[in-house]
């Protein structure tokens, strides 16, 4: 068995070096050493790999076939033995490895603030959490989940802080083929008629709740079961337009024009949840902070926004 070879880091940091600066000079100016000392290294890391890396025949040494093969697992050694230190550093400032968000809102919202924090902390690991495991307020109030983004509700734990990050259209809808969706004005005895489907943890706060008593209403925990529902014909609902706009665009759903507010959309809040007194590192702080500047928001009638 062979003995284990004594290699350094710095060893392999020069090597790269030389290999893309082409000469001993430039590498050594390049990494503020002396050429006698990148020399030395090169050398002795020749010795360790038991194989010359340059050829120095000429002025400027030129890698050898064994050099060139070599140089890509070094270049992978370095980059990772990098890393290996800058999570070292991130875990050294107190650094979570992971973050956990609770998310029921439509993800591209987020995918500007997702992107910068991945930049800022590239060793801080995101779990994103979906409310299918308890809805968002209880799994930020439970800790398992630093953060939520939700569809706002009229209040909240004493124990939860929250920011509007603002308002998404809820839309009255039903499949094509449903008999409202082929009425020009639907009134709410209208919608009173048919089947109601509905998400039990938004049904009580959403638009038109108050008027409209079904003959009969089916609950579905998530949206996807509510729109998968919708898709069956079996009944109408009030849904996050952001959550159907293929089926809308394509004609497979239609939104049904309310009799009593021709001209009304209805709104519904996005918040972000936190807890309240609860000592954050400098990662969660970052990342609230960025999404309390994220803009939740989407086109309405007239060139308006929904904020």
């Amino acid at each position: 068995m062979g003995a284990m070879m004594r290699f350094t880091l710095d060893q392999v940091e020069m090597f790269v070096a030389c290999a893309d600066s082409g000469s001993f000079s430039a590498a050594a100016r390049t990494l503020g050493r002396s050429q006698s000392t990148v020399s030395a290294a090169i050398a002795n890391l020749e010795i360790e790999l038991g194989t010359p890396l340059f050829d120095r025949a000429t002025k400027n040494p030129r890698l050898t076939p064994a050099g060139r093969t070599l140089l890509a697992e070094s270049r992978d050694l370095y980059d990772r033995a990098l890393t290996l230190e800058s999570h070292a550093d991130s875990l050294s400032q107190g650094n979570p490895s992971e973050i956990s968000l609770a998310v029921d809102v439509p993800y591209h919202f987020l995918m500007a603030a997702l992107h910068d924090f991945a930049r800022h902390y590239p060793h801080v690991d995101l779990i994103m959490r979906h409310p299918s495991e308890g809805d968002v307020p209880h799994l930020v109030l439970e800790g398992r989940a630093d953060m939520g983004i939700s569809f706002a509700l009229p209040a909240y734990h004493e124990e939860l802080e929250f920011r509007r990050l603002g308002n998404l259209i809820m839309a009255h809808v039903a499949h094509r083929d449903h008999p409202l969706a082929l009425q020009d004005s639907v009134s709410f005895s209208d919608l009173q008629a048919y089947r109601h489907i509905a998400n039990p943890k938004h049904a009580r706060f959403i638009p038109t709740s108050e008027y409209i008593q079904s003959v009969q209403t089916w609950f579905a925990d998530t949206y996807a079961a509510v729109i998968g529902l919708l898709d069956g014909r079996m009944g109408w609902a009030t849904v996050p337009r952001q959550f159907i706009m293929n089926e809308i665009a394509t004609g497979r759903f239609v939104e049904l024009p309310l009799e009593a507010y021709p001209h009304t959309e209805y709104l519904v809040g996005i918040d972000l949840l936190w807890r309240r007194n609860v000592p954050q590192g400098e990662a969660v702080g970052w990342l609230r902070n960025r999404l309390e500047r994220q803009e939740v928001s989407e086109g309405a009638p007239f060139g308006r926004r929904t904020l």
